[in-house]
Order: C-alpha cells, then sequence, then structure tokens
C-alpha cells in the first residue's frame, strides 16, 4: 500500500476508535480509560512485533523512548479528558490544527520546510473553525472564536494537536531508530507506564484497589488504535510527516458523522461544514505548505 492509502486506514481507525472511547468514558473516568486503551494497544502492537523479523536497534532509540513515552503520557491523558469534556463531533476537529503546528515544529526538529502557499491552509482551517462554533455568533462576532477557548473539551484538545506537533516529528526519528511495529509497540508502552505510575501511587496511598483489566469497548479502541498506528508508522518514512497527518486528520470529519450518527450529537449543520472546512485546509497545507 501507498503512503496514502495507509494514512487512510488510520484516519478511519482513529474516528471509530474514539467512538468507543467516548461511549466507554460514561462509566469510567477519562485516565483509566486511557490506560485501558494504551494497555490493549500496546498488546496487539507487541504481537505483530512478535511475528515479524528480529529488530536492531540504534542509539537515538531509547532517548527517543523516554522522551515520546512522558509526552505521550500528557497527551492521552488530556486527550481522555477532552473527550469526556465534550461532544466529539466538537472536541475532535481540533485536531486540524496540528499540521499549523508541524509548519513550526517540521522546520525545527526534521529540517523540513513548509511553502507559502501553507498561509492558506491556515486560513482554511481557522475559517472552519469559526463555522464549527458558528451558534456562538449570538455572543458577537468573536462569539466563535472565543468558543474555543471557553469549551473545555476543544480547549484541552487544542493542546493535545500542539504537543502531537512534536510527538509525529518525534515518531520518524524513532522508527528510524528501530522499525514502524516496534517503535510503535514500545512508545505505546512506555505511555501506558506513564499514565499508571501516577494512578498507582495514588492509589497506593489511598489504600484502594488497582484497576483491573479494562472492559471491551476500551480493549476495542486499543485494537483499532494498534491497526491505525501500524498504518501510520509505515506511511510515515514514505512522505513529509505533514502529508500523512494531513490525510490522517480525514479522521474529523468520519468523528463529526459518527458523533451525529452513533452519539446523537446535535448540530450537525454546522459542524460537518466546519470540519470539512477544516480537513480542506490540511489537505492545503500538506500539497502547498
Amino acid at each position: 500500500m501507498n503512503w496514502f492509502a495507509l494514512s487512510c486506514v488510520t484516519a478511519l481507525t482513529q474516528a471509530v476508535k474514539d467512538t468507543f472511547l467516548k461511549r466507554s468514558m460514561a462509566a469510567l473516568d477519562a485516565t483509566t480509560a486511557m490506560i485501558g486503551y494504551c494497555l490493549s494497544a500496546s498488546v496487539f502492537l507487541w504481537l505483530a512485533v512478535a511475528a515479524g523479523p528480529p529488530v536492531a536497534l540504534v542509539a537515538p532509540f531509547w532517548t527517543c523512548l523516554a522522551v515520546g513515552g512522558v509526552l505521550g503520557g500528557v497527551t492521552y491523558w488530556l486527550y481522555g479528558l477532552a473527550l469526556k469534556a465534550g461532544d466529539l463531533s466538537l472536541t475532535l476537529p481540533m485536531l486540524a490544527f496540528t499540521p499549523l503546528f508541524l509548519l513550526v515544529t517540521s522546520p525545527l526538529t526534521l529540517g523540513e520546510f513548509p511553502e507559502p502557499g501553507g498561509l492558506c491552509g491556515i486560513a482554511l482551517v481557522v475559517a472552519g473553525a469559526y463555522v464549527l462554533n458558528l451558534r456562538e455568533r449570538k455572543s458577537g462576532v468573536l462569539g466563535p472564536i472565543k468558543a474555543l477557548w471557553t469549551r473545555r473539551g476543544p480547549r484541552l484538545m487544542l493542546a493535545v494537536a500542539a504537543i502531537w506537533s512534536i510527538g509525529a516529528n518525534l515518531d520518524k526519528l524513532g522508527l528510524r531508530a528501530s522499525s514502524p511495529l516496534f517503535w510503535g509497540a514500545a512508545v505505546y508502552t512506555a505511555t501506558f507506564l506513564a499514565l499508571l505510575g501516577p494512578r498507582l501511587v495514588k492509589k497506593a496511598r489511598a489504600g484502594r484497589r488497582l484497576p483491573g483489566l479494562p472492559p471491551w469497548p476500551v480493549a476495542v479502541a486499543g485494537l483499532l488504535e494498534a491497526i491505525g498506528i501500524v498504518c501510520q508508522m509505515h506511511a510515515l518514512p514514505l512522505t513529509q510527516v505533514s502529508y500523512v497527518i494531513a490525510v490522517k486528520r480525514l479522521s474529523i470529519v468520519f468523528g463529526v458523522l459518527l458523533g451525529a450518527l452513533v452519539l446523537r450529537e446535535p448540530d450537525l449543520a454546522h459542524r460537518l461544514p466546519g470540519a470539512l472546512l477544516m480537513v480542506a485546509g490540511v489537505f492545503f497545507i500538506a500539497v502547498f505548505g
């Protein structure tokens, strides 16, 4: 498969797994759900690694893994809080801002410099975010923009997008030092440990029981993430990071549709056009940025 097809598979699995995670959070707190999710993803990824050839690690691997684990722990903690706090169709579109942040982080970390045309893509993403919150016009012309900061879910997901703009570049460095499958398994294991550590300390101090195995919706979300991450890690060496992440953001459109169809979230008339504009901006950045 080429990088575009691999990235499309990643986009679809991302949207479906977010739907499973959102539904599971009706009965779980966000951090517990994300711990189970990262555990499930890492188990499935290690099974894929075991079925493949041996991997030779080079020196930068352990440094990348240590940084990736810490970033992953922070990112997925925020990701879980964002999903629990807001509608899927309002929080997921904030991930469209990742390529905007990549316009800054990719030149600094990988030497991948954007073209001036990327500014048009930025304008489309901002316009999409405005349309997404168009109902807030009642609070003034700037109401839809202010909604990005006043609503907890979108605000937290914006922070996730910023951190992922660094993490996507780190992924490319990590898989160069190992292999796509091995890096995916290792970084999700490190993320799981980064999330689990503080939770274990907190429960031990309170004398409470440790968490058990994740419920099946969380386990399915982990399986879908494993499939998606395998595809993403194989796509990254084939093209620029920003291209892969741009196509991956089709998950925004899929997520808005699933939010309306499965979770019965309102206001599809504004949220879908806004999401489409944001994804168009992402593609524009990928092609001309």
